[in-house]
């Protein structure tokens, strides 16, 4: 996918799929700050643990991702 492609989901819950085949679902955030040909994503999902930390996966570009959806009627992607 492209930038362009992908940021209207910035700031929601998705639900997406990676090129290695991994699917991810949380809220996805956009980071603008590394200026190096393309674009940063992370994916920010519950807890594994009750108690614990968010799970972040960080995106290195929008052509990692294969397929994105909204997921806002999936309450594990809410943040």
């Amino acid at each position: 996918m492209t930038d362009d492609e992908v940021r209207p989901y910035v700031g929601k819950p998705v639900r997406l799929t990676l090129d290695d085949g991994r699917v991810l679902a949380g809220t996805l955030h956009e980071d603008q700050g590394h200026g190096h040909g393309h674009g940063h994503y992370t994916v920010v999902s519950d807890p594994v643990r009750e108690g614990g930390q968010p799970v972040r996966e960080t995106i290195h570009g929008a052509e990692r991702i294969t397929t994105i959806e909204d997921a806002s009627d999936d309450p594990a992607a809410v943040e």
